[in-house]
């Protein structure tokens, strides 16, 4: 049925709600491929508050090994039940890299955990999910999470 799906993590448990649903998923028909993705906006401090200078690892090296390790982790879950996985870092806003990501490589769905927000916290947060949607061409698989 599918042969790729792009699966966006953020690293937090609402997020990771959505893997029952891809692993599931991945028992129908050929076993597709499973990427992993973590996205790392740009806008992060410079300098990580307390720290002194001699110990400063740059915040964004620290972030994206961090994102990486997050990953390789749930990847190593899901390979263990024999399902094929690869995990992607980009350094992008979500909304953006999720869709480019997409595009670039041709993923038959995106399955994705929405964090529910509504009201003001959409307002001021926005919805990563809402924007891929209006963005990307390729089918979606939506979950919202049990809080």
């Amino acid at each position: 049925m599918y042969t790729h799906i792009l699966v966006p993590l953020d690293g937090s448990p609402l997020a990771e709600q959505i893997l029952p649903h891809v692993r599931a998923l991945a028992e129908v028909g050929s076993k597709p491929k499973i990427t992993l993705l973590r996205a790392v906006p740009r806008e992060y401090p410079d300098i990580v508050e307390g720290e002194t200078t001699n110990n400063v690892v740059d915040p964004m090296t620290r972030l994206l090994s961090d994102a990486r390790s997050y990953l390789e982790r749930t990847a190593a879950l899901l390979r263990s039940e024999g399902l094929a996985v690869a995990v992607a870092v980009l350094v992008r806003q979500p909304s953006d890299a999720i869709v480019e990501f997409a595009n670039r490589e041709q993923v038959d769905l995106i399955a994705i955990a929405t964090h529910g927000r509504g009201g003001v916290g959409r307002l001021v947060f926005g919805s990563v999910t809402e924007k891929i949607m209006h963005l990307t061409p390729a089918p979606m698989l939506v979950v919202r999470p049990q809080v």
